[in-house]
């Protein structure tokens, strides 16, 4: 778990690591609160889930976006093939890594990505096309840039399901 107290005006901002016990860092989060005088103790418990997770599993490759000089190594990694692209570290560019990585490990004709776009509610939105059909792939970026983009990416080629992590109205959210 990590925390950002560095703009205490918006909030304070907790980042849960992937091995983390979510239910245990919720409960240390509350009781913190709690000692602060900002939440009561008999405070409704919380149902949680591991949005991340569904989300991973929903993509069925593993996607790694690392940054390198001058750009970023996009990767897809699926069962049997790994392909890898560098591309400079724009958001379109780094779609278009992505979605060529991700055609290749299918076995795919390679998509265009013809727009990345964010909206003021952090929902980020993919346009790829074949040359004849245009798709769009929505993800909110809550839960990071890398799974924002893989998701939307998904969604736009129409591997991933545009419902693909479930129930998320009734998870807490990893941002506060």
């Amino acid at each position: 778990m990590s925390l950002n107290l560095e703009d205490v005006e918006s909030g304070i901002r907790v980042r849960l690591d992937e091995d983390a016990d979510e239910a245990e860092v919720l409960e240390r989060v509350r009781a913190l609160l709690v000692a602060y005088g900002v939440r009561s103790p008999d405070q409704a418990s919380m149902e949680i889930g591991n949005r991340l997770a569904q989300a991973r599993a929903a993509l069925g490759v593993d996607v790694r976006i690392s940054p390198v000089k001058g750009g970023a190594r996009v990767e897809v990694i699926g069962t049997a093939i790994r392909s890898f692209r560098l591309v400079p570290s724009t958001p379109m560019a780094i779609a278009q890594g992505l979605s060529d990585a991700w055609c290749q490990v299918l076995g795919r004709i390679p998509l265009e990505v013809g727009k990345v776009s964010l909206s003021e509610k952090g929902v980020l939105s993919v346009v790829v096309t074949d040359g004849k059909e245009e798709r769009v792939g929505r993800s909110d970026i809550g839960d990071g840039w890398t799974m924002a983009l893989s998701l939307a990416v998904g969604r736009a080629m129409g591997v991933v399901e545009a419902d693909s992590t479930t129930n998320d109205e009734k998870l807490s959210h990893t941002d506060w």
